[in-house]
């Protein structure tokens, strides 16, 4: 099933073209489509093409991506844009807290290339006074960083996912609910995961909660 491996390409793709600074509405539809792909149950390699673009947020640009994906492991957008974009900023993106607007405030105005840079930055006491960094969001990006280093003590997606899901279909057979979705670091697709987040509404709160 490559459903995530889609999500994390095309969320990646999202984040280099904000990076760039490139057209918002681009942005938000492969982070839309990586978000609706990541939570789909169905693989979509079985999926036809009017399925694809049944699913909300798909048309048929980013069918054309998925079928490319299935066929050869890889989308040359996102591959064209990895060789624009210095390969430390991935890196950074990785930071729990930073996103692609800090980064490109990094790159664009400090000349940070990776982690390495960042760190040296934050050191030397220069990164808080960038253009909307403050001295909070200086320390928020610290312990990012050390949480980064501590990898370790965090699992990584591709093993938290399934056990989400899991969760999610276990629920939905087993408690009267709304609506149900993960969230937190799986839902932002972030490398690593230390806990898993569930949102669900229900009409008997008390009776999932027992579940």
């Amino acid at each position: 099933m490559k459903n995530q491996q889609i999500a994390t390409v095309f969320n990646e793709i999202a984040s280099l073209l904000e990076i760039k600074g490139e057209n918002p509405f681009r942005i938000r539809a492969y982070q839309r489509a990586a978000v609706n792909i990541g939570g789909l149950s169905q693989d979509v390699a079985a999926m036809g093409d009017e399925e694809l673009r049944s699913i909300p947020g798909i048309g048929p640009d980013l069918v054309g991506r998925i079928r490319e994906f299935l066929g050869e492991e890889r989308v040359a957008l996102h591959e064209d844009l990895k060789k624009e974009i210095p390969a430390g900023l991935l890196d950074i993106l990785r930071v729990p807290g930073v996103g692609p607007k800090t980064v490109k405030t990094l790159y664009e105005k400090a000349e940070v290339r990776g982690l390495d840079d960042l760190e040296m930055l934050i050191r030397k006491g220069n990164l808080a006074g960038l253009p909307g960094i403050q001295r909070k969001a200086e320390e928020n990006i610290r312990k990012g960083i050390e949480m980064l280093h501590r990898g370790r003590e965090r699992n990584p997606l591709g093993k938290a996912l399934p056990i989400a899901d899991d969760i999610v279909r276990k629920l939905r057979a087993k408690a009267p609910l709304g609506k149900i979705a993960v969230a937190g670091s799986i839902r932002r697709w972030k490398e690593t995961v230390k806990d898993i987040d569930i949102l669900a509404t229900s009409a008997r709160p008390e009776k999932v909660m027992r579940v």
